[in-house]
């Protein structure tokens, strides 16, 4: 495990195993008539590439709270053996604020993740996607509450792997207390939210820049097909406008070749 690397053909394998998962995805969704849209590299790959982009190692589907609900509940009939539906109520190890569609039988060790007691292997990630207040302190508050629930489920790995001795500290008390506070803590502001009147949303569980501003709600409610790998998948009506608020006007203009690697390190994959 300590010697795994990328290369051309294993990153290859992986998006053809996870672009089978999103076929999955898709057609419950499509049974269901469960809204969602291929979000974040996997969108861009599709306007830049017409498919993955070729140094990509996941997908990521991103739909409304209620929508998200409906697939969970879709998925205790429709799912096969071959996949899993991984949150922190199938699996009580799990630490994350969103769903992975798992593929069974296989294997994905992130690195410094191998502590992790939770199910393993290749997966998607789904993204729910809540109210974000417009307002000042309604935002702010989201926003704290939201950081503070994502430290806590954090800290398993945190107090081992954090690069000071301080945040390793610091996430060694957040271990201290149930990891299940902080699914309850995003559950509470799913809430409590629930009918601001808001045009934003954003998903609770991840801290990324875009997240913070928040995502537009009508970009998970006007969605078109569009082709990836030669299937057809959701996006929002609004592609552009959503790839600029995530990569900027320039968002057709791959990396410097440095940069065109991998996003989730590996120590370990079985197909």
């Amino acid at each position: 495990m300590e010697n795994f690397e990328y290369s051309p053909e294993i990153i290859r394998e992986l998006q053809l195993t996870e672009l089978q998962m999103l076929k999955a995805f898709d057609r419950i969704c499509r049974k269901y008539n469960i809204k969602y849209i291929i979000d974040a590299g996997t969108l861009l790959g599709a306007v830049r590439y017409g498919g993955f982009i070729p140094w990509d190692d996941d997908v990521d589907v991103r739909m409304l709270r209620d929508e998200y609900e409906r697939f969970c509940k879709a998925c205790k009939k429709e799912l096969n053996t071959d996949y899993f539906l991984q949150n922190n109520e199938t699996d009580p190890g799990y630490r994350w604020g969103y769903a992975r569609l798992l593929k069974n039988d296989t294997v994905f060790f992130r690195e410094d993740h191998e502590e992790l007691k939770s199910k393993n292997g290749i997966f998607i990630d789904i993204f729910p996607s809540d109210v974000l207040p417009e307002s000042g302190i309604g935002n702010k508050f989201c926003t704290c509450v939201s950081w503070l629930c994502r430290k806590m489920l954090y800290s398993e790995l945190g107090c081992l792997h954090a690069p000071t001795p301080f945040r390793r500290l610091g996430f060694a008390f957040l271990n201290l207390f149930p990891k299940q506070w902080a699914h309850n803590g995003y559950k509470w502001l799913a809430h409590l939210f629930r009918n601001v009147n808001s045009s934003k949303v954003r998903c609770y569980g991840w801290g990324s820049r875009e997240e913070t501003i928040g995502y537009k709600k009508e970009w998970m409610e006007d969605i078109m097909d569009i082709e990836f790998e030669g299937i057809l998948v959701k996006a929002p009506v609004k592609t552009h406008e959503i790839l600029v608020h995530s990569y900027g006007e320039d968002y057709m203009t791959p990396p410097p070749v440095e940069q065109r690697i991998p996003k989730h390190p590996a120590s370990y994959i079985k197909f």
